[in-house]
């Protein structure tokens, strides 16, 4: 690295740590969804139902007793606690990516590539940053603890990634679906771990608020997240194939006054649809998985692929996906964005038509992941439009097939000397 390289990439630095600082600042002024999360903390030591009304800003509290029970002592230190949360997310974000990195060979793409990819990278993943730090969420931190989870685990760190993951399916359920991967390749003692953490985190609050009390909590907790709930399977104004299927097949309220369903279907048949669609998006996994069961997996490309399809599917198979859960497509889309810029020189891929519709398709549904994708951009009209019909879960679904396709397996080819006189290489 040369000495203005050097220079340019720690001035890089400072101006993220300014903005990080900055961006902090103004969302804890003016709170987020952090304010739901310490407004349960000061219920919880009042002795009060944290799952019921009224909640700040209206929003129901989803989230554990213990969480709420780990942030008692700062509920009243709003501001405080909201910037250092918002300071963390950032850091757990930056080390996230320094995670997903380990799992590329760089040495394949020059320095311009490089730059072309964590330029990328960052561009379809910005909105959902912007929207994850203005609301305060916790995404940041559950994308983190996935990776670090299997990172520890891969390690032989069983217990200790095995509980972190549990601490994050703790807070928010979003995470559970990590569970059949650990399950399918056969780490089983992570596995028993996740269980048993799991176990002792709903029974932990108890020793500082009562048996009787935390017993009632958990099943006040459980009526809220019940998936057999008629609002866990059909919503409105959120994304995921619970607000996309519903849409369609009966009638809902939008956010325009614009037909959407082709169908007129009950409210029961359409909640059984979405559930065989998870099922079927669920069942997808085996495309990636595609070994025998219960065996580890060696090649850290495929195991980065298979891992980030289990985390793709999480803002489309659970209720209430805010466009900020969509920061956990980011490890799908890198490694999309890895297989273009390694492959589209490569003259077998340019003779592929099968190459070049996936790209297209690809390019067409990162639009709705760029920054161009907003309403200062591209008109309220169409931006409330496409949410009415809800594109950004269709752009999401579309990745799936597009991932089958750029498959690590063409990753194993070899690269050769063309015969021609360009002398360019290609994968045979």
């Amino acid at each position: 690295m040369t000495i203005k390289q050097l220079f340019s990439k720690k001035v890089f630095i400072i101006l993220l740590i300014v903005y990080a600082i900055v961006t902090s600042v103004i969302a804890a002024t003016y709170g987020g969804d952090f304010d739901v999360f310490l407004d349960a903390g000061r219920k919880l030591g009042k002795g009060g139902n944290i799952y019921v009304s009224p909640f700040v800003k209206g929003l129901q509290y989803y989230y554990s007793n213990f969480f709420a029970l780990l942030l008692m002592p700062f509920s009243y230190q709003v501001f405080v606690v909201e910037f250092l949360w918002s300071i963390l997310s950032y850091f757990l974000l930056y080390r996230t990516f320094k995670l997903i990195e380990n799992y590329f060979d760089f040495s394949i793409l020059n320095f311009k590539q490089q730059r072309i990819w964590v330029f990328t990278t960052i561009l379809l993943s910005v909105q959902f940053i912007l929207y994850n730090v203005s609301m305060i969420q916790v995404t940041f931190f559950l994308l983190w603890a996935i990776f670090e989870s299997i990172n520890l685990i891969s390690k032989g760190k069983n217990i200790l990634g095995g509980s972190l993951l549990a601490f994050a399916i703790n807070v928010k359920l979003m995470p559970i679906l990590i569970l059949p991967f650990l399950f399918y390749r056969g780490y089983f003692k992570a596995l028993f771990a996740v269980i048993v953490t799991f176990i002792v985190l709903l029974y932990v609050p108890a020793i500082f608020i009562g048996y009787d009390y935390n017993n009632f909590l958990l099943v006040e907790w459980w009526k809220v997240i019940n998936p057999t709930k008629k609002e866990h399977l059909i919503e409105t104004g959120m994304h995921s194939i619970v607000s996309l299927i519903p849409a369609y097949l009966t009638e809902t309220v939008g956010d325009i006054d614009f037909k959407r369903n082709i169908l007129n279907l009950s409210h029961k048949t359409v909640g059984m649809i979405v559930n065989l669609a998870r099922l079927f998006i669920l069942s997808l996994s085996l495309f990636y998985l595609r070994t025998l069961p219960f065996k580890k997996e060696n090649n850290k490309l495929k195991s980065f692929w298979e891992l980030s399809f289990f985390a793709l599917i999480i803002p489309l198979l659970l209720p209430h996906q805010q466009k900020y859960a969509f920061i956990l497509c980011l490890p799908m889309i890198s490694y999309l964005l890895y297989f273009y810029i390694t492959t589209y020189q490569l003259i077998i891929f340019k003779k592929s038509t099968g190459y070049y519709f996936s790209f297209i398709i690809f390019i067409i549904s990162m639009l709705l992941y760029s920054p161009l994708y907003g309403s200062d951009v591209i008109g309220k009209f169409l931006f409330i439009y496409t949410q009415h019909y809800k594109f950004l879960t269709f752009a999401t679904l579309f990745i799936i097939p597009i991932s089958i396709y750029c498959n690590p397996k063409k990753f194993n080819m070899l690269f050769v000397l063309e015969t021609n006189s360009d002398d360019k290489s290609q994968i045979t």
